[in-house]
């Protein structure tokens, strides 16, 4: 077996940890139990949703931007836990320097950016990782 191959091999047999950085628009494709998707756009989708065309009394904005809230809460039961990983998902994203998505990161050390195929991208970085280990 060439260097390459036992590279991929050892590739193949360890499941690394995936984060994936996505906005609403997209889908992901292929993930499994190894990946976190982390939908970046989120907060800022609330914000819109809750200022959208409030009036210029601020009293009323708070009171109008508070029921919209409640009733995105009622709507949408899962809310808090999206917010949080929005929130996760922007905080990992200025770690790792992430500046455009999709992006998908394995195991916090590399990342390819455009795919939102998990295991088209997985192949990637199992080539990169045979190639580097030849040199």
């Amino acid at each position: 077996m060439q260097a390459s191959e036992i590279a991929i091999e050892q590739a193949i047999g360890q499941d690394p940890t995936i984060e994936v950085f996505i906005d609403s628009s997209l889908q992901i494709v292929s993930a499994n139990d190894h990946t976190t998707v982390y939908v970046i756009d989120r907060i800022n989708r609330l914000q819109q949703a809750l200022s959208n065309e409030l009036p210029a009394d601020p009293e009323s904005a708070r009171t109008l931007t508070l029921q919209r809230f409640q009733r995105q809460q009622q709507e949408n039961t899962q809310l808090s836990s999206e917010l949080e990983n929005a929130a996760k998902g922007l905080v990992q994203a200025t770690q790792y320097g992430i500046d455009r998505y999709p992006a998908i990161v394995f195991d916090g050390q590399a990342v390819v950016y455009g795919l939102t195929d998990i295991r088209a991208a997985t192949q990637l970085h199992q080539r990169w990782q045979a190639e580097s280990a030849e040199q």
